[in-house]
């Protein structure tokens, strides 16, 4: 019995449990983990600082987490149900895609060649809102307008189509009405590039006409 007051005393005294923290890596591979499922293909992930899980309780139970935004700036909620808590991390959405960028330095004037242009994975936000190249084979027989450094993603500002139709040359034109598909031999009386619509002359009647340069050839579309 005399040994109560002492073991109440060192009872009293012993410092009160601290609950362990909670792990940031483990929350940071959760938060990658979610993003990952909704990111478009070939897209990075950079999170924000996650140093604030090291204040929260560990979670006894799996984490839950939902990500609002817009890439490529969104917002992880990581929540954990018990002990309750929620942490707010960023993350960085960097989509990339296959596009043509110069091989080497491109000099105004120059036409393009195999050597020149090749395909590079690059980020989407250096090009949102311009219109780009995703084959290099449409290039090839392109005339530079301006320089390009190496390693310079190419748009049309950068680059004048190559030329499909000379002038004065005997061409094939597809004519397209309603569900008929036929080929008529026409003179082009304009040079044009893929793109352009230029005026042609039929030999046989003499009757002008506009059809469009594609990449497969002139096509005069009749189609109301």
């Amino acid at each position: 019995m005399r040994r109560l007051p002492a073991i109440l005393g060192a009872l009293l005294l012993a410092p009160p449990a601290v609950a362990a923290p909670q792990s940031q890596q483990a929350v940071a591979q959760a938060i990658i983990q979610a993003a990952q499922a909704i990111a478009p293909p070939g897209a990075s992930l950079t999170l924000g600082p996650v140093a604030g899980a090291q204040y929260m309780q560990a979670c006894t139970l799996p984490l839950s987490i939902s990500i609002s935004g817009t890439a490529p700036y969104e917002q992880a909620a990581a929540h954990c149900p018990s002990p309750a808590w929620t942490l707010y991390v960023t993350v960085t959405v960097a989509q990339t895609e296959h596009v043509v960028i110069a091989a080497r330095p491109i000099a105004a004037g120059q036409t393009l060649s195999q050597g020149d242009i090749t395909l590079a994975r690059e980020p989407v936000s250096l090009y949102a809102g311009r219109q780009v190249y995703y084959d290099p084979a449409q290039l090839l027989g392109a005339t530079a307008i301006m320089s390009v450094s190496a390693g310079g993603i190419l748009n049309p500002a950068d680059i004048a189509e190559p030329v499909m139709v000379k002038s004065g040359q005997t061409v094939a034109v597809e004519v397209i009405s309603g569900g008929v598909t036929l080929s008529l031999n026409a003179v082009a009386t304009e040079t044009g590039r893929i793109g352009d619509t230029i005026l042609f002359t039929n030999p046989s009647s003499g009757r002008r006409f506009s059809a469009q340069i594609t990449a497969t050839g002139p096509v005069l579309n009749l189609q109301p």
